[in-house]
């Protein structure tokens, strides 16, 4: 059986060779496409990964005037700003080499960690090597997933990465449903997820508590959806009245507490 260590390098090369053999795809309109990401292009996306591991490599980075900062929310968000302003006059080829070349050496640094429970830094705080490299892979399937939708190219959303990568959504809707919607006690929610990866998510709020719960039958809501909207909703690239009222969720239940929960599905910061 694999090791925790293993299993998340492992995780982390597929996504990256996902990444490499769709770009090899790409055309130059391709590149140039916009995503869900506000002002992000394809090739955007692509330079915000490269920044993330840059920094992570301890490498220096410009400094960048930012002109338009309106869409921007926290000082992570002005860091991947920089990283991606600051790479848009290289090519398409300059771009992937420096993706392969700091993909390649982070592997080295995660592969000569001896324990992955060991402390390190990641974009979201504090934590352990698991946790920096379970964030990282998962940013990355984020933004395969941005690119394959601008340009219509739909893959990767089933298998081992996708399965981790839905998981970490789903461990967060308890915080949606019992933090952000701030649900009554003994009141709950289903999502049941259908697509290329089908899966049911239970969040009760127990002595005032939202927890997940592997059988509820008779929840207070149930909302159905696609395994590409739920991650669209719960990582804030789509609008969730807009998705409601193009069918692509589907609340049984109380209307306006279904809708609260869509509405407050978005988690990222």
């Amino acid at each position: 059986m694999a090791t925790q260590k293993e299993a998340l390098l492992n995780l982390q090369k597929s996504v990256w060779q996902s990444l490499e053999d769709l770009c090899a795809t790409l055309n130059v309109d391709d590149w140039n496409t916009s995503t869900d990401c506000p002002t992000w292009t394809v090739k955007d996306c692509i330079a915000h990964l490269i920044g993330i591991e840059h920094r992570l490599l301890g490498r220096d980075v410009p400094n960048v005037d930012l002109r338009d900062t309106s869409h921007l929310r926290n000082d992570q968000g002005f860091k991947n700003e920089v990283d991606v302003v600051s790479r848009r006059s290289n090519t398409v080829k300059e771009l992937i080499q420096e993706f392969r070349n700091v993909n390649a050496e982070r592997l080295i640094i995660l592969e000569s960690q001896s324990d992955f429970r060991s402390a390190a830094e990641s974009p979201i705080g504090q934590g352990s090597v698991a946790d920096q490299v379970s964030v990282r892979l998962f940013d990355c399937w984020i933004h395969e997933q941005d690119i394959r939708r601008a340009i219509g190219k739909q893959g990767n959303l089933s298998g081992p990465v996708a399965e981790h990568s839905f998981q970490r959504m789903a461990n967060v809707m308890p915080y949606v449903f019992g933090k952000k919607v701030n649900a009554p006690e003994g009141s709950s929610v289903r999502f049941k997820i259908h697509g290329p990866h089908s899966f049911d998510i239970g969040v009760k709020v127990v002595e005032k508590r939202a927890v997940l719960v592997p059988e509820l039958p008779q929840a207070t809501i149930k909302l159905e959806m696609g395994s590409e909207a739920f991650l669209c909703l719960a990582c804030g690239r789509w609008d969730p009245d807009t998705a409601i009222a193009d069918g692509r969720v589907v609340i049984k239940g109380e209307e306006s507490f279904g809708v609260l929960i869509v509405q407050k599905m978005n988690y990222m910061v």
